[in-house]
């Protein structure tokens, strides 16, 4: 099981630490305040000579030298990355030119690639790590909400095709995982509440109920101005992640209440056509099912009610954009992985901390959730 120490109570203000064990690999996390001194002496656990690291074009100016600089000192060799930000850039061309950079500077397994950056960085990184010589070491550095509480941990790699996102991919956990919330001061309030509704999904699925309702209640209403209680929105959504993957590692049951929110909101970030963050589409996903859910007296009105209001007070959108038809968004669920034999798999809630597993037609989709006049 993981090990988990308390974030907000810590007197010490010290990172806390836990392992995962997800199938034969162990993952090491490093989450808190100052995470990221603890990479080097990681490091030196390693047989790693050369380091690759990963990065975009928004968080390299901030963070790339610095850690160059850093790794270069302990006598690491390091080569760098910097691809564009933004969805675009999880694509099989961005993996053949990796690929052939790897090739170029003559890495081998032992050596590493270190994502440092958001969720497109960490899922490209670790696809292409995943695939180098069958597996090269991995190092996760994650720089924003939903990387930290979420993506970077787990083990899930992936990259788009033909339009459809994470089509292709594989279960390869990083060697460790160091999240420090320092990373996410930089970060503007749309980029920072799109992050906060991945979180919000976890509370919503956390079997630790007063936790997670105590965290979601006692947002401010100037939280994008304030950011107080983010370490611990974060820390949540980490725990609940970890549980989850350890699980039910390859994806069969658990893991999958995960995906609150994310059959409806992939159907709205693809019709969006980069108009709208991932969390944003998210955030649209868990209310679309929410709504279902009191329609069919399926769970107290309250819930909803609540979910609303503090997406709401984030920024979140929480309706389908009115260009959207329920044709065009039941052509792209009609895609999700999550569809077989004509039925797609949702996840939904009992009450709060009480997902589950519900297929439902595709041909009786749209009525169940309320589309029938879109």
């Amino acid at each position: 099981m993981t090990e988990h120490i308390a974030t907000s109570e810590r007197r010490d203000d010290k990172p806390q630490r836990w392992t995962l064990a997800l199938a034969d690999k162990t993952t090491q996390v490093i989450s808190g305040k100052g995470a990221r001194q603890y990479l080097l002496s990681f490091l030196k656990t390693t047989a790693a000579q050369k380091l690759l690291v990963l990065s975009d074009d928004n968080v390299a100016p901030l963070y790339l030298r610095s850690l160059t600089s850093q790794l270069q000192a302990a006598n690491y060799q390091v080569v760098t990355k910097v691809v564009p930000a933004g969805e675009a850039t999880k694509n099989l061309q961005q993996v053949n030119t990796l690929y052939d950079l790897l090739l170029q500077k003559k890495f081998s397994r032992r050596d590493i690639l270190l994502a440092l950056g958001g969720g497109v960085i960490g899922d490209l990184g670790a696809f292409v790590a995943s695939t180098y010589m069958r597996g090269m070491a991995l190092i996760q550095v994650p720089t924003t909400v939903v990387a930290q509480g979420d993506s970077s941990l787990g083990g899930k790699t992936a990259v788009d095709l033909a339009m459809t996102k994470n089509l292709i991919g594989s279960f390869y956990p990083a060697q460790a995982v160091f999240s420090d919330p320092e990373f996410l001061v930089s970060l503007p309030p749309r980029e920072l509440s799109s992050g906060l509704a991945e979180m919000i999904k976890c509370l919503l699925i956390s079997p630790d109920q007063p936790t997670a309702r105590n965290l979601l209640a006692g947002l401010p209403t100037d939280f994008l101005q304030t950011r107080v209680g983010l370490a611990s929105l974060v820390a949540q959504g980490a725990r609940v992640k970890s549980d989850l993957v350890q699980r039910d590692f390859y994806d069969f049951k658990e893991r999958r209440y995960l995906n609150f929110g994310h059959t409806v909101g992939h159907a709205v970030e693809a019709l969006a056509a980069g108009r709208l963050r991932h969390g944003e589409a998210v955030s649209i996903g868990m209310v679309a099912i929410l709504q279902a859910l009191v329609t069919h007296q399926l769970i107290p009105a309250q819930l909803l009610l609540l979910v609303t209001t503090k997406l709401k007070a984030l920024r979140l959108p929480t309706t389908i954009p009115a260009t959207m038809t329920s044709q065009q968004l039941l052509a792209k669920i009609a895609l999700d992985k999550k569809v077989a034999a004509g039925q797609v798999e949702l996840v939904l809630l009992h009450d709060w901390g009480q997902p589950y597993l519900q297929k439902i037609p595709l041909t009786k989709l749209a009525t169940w959730l309320g589309w029938s006049t879109c």
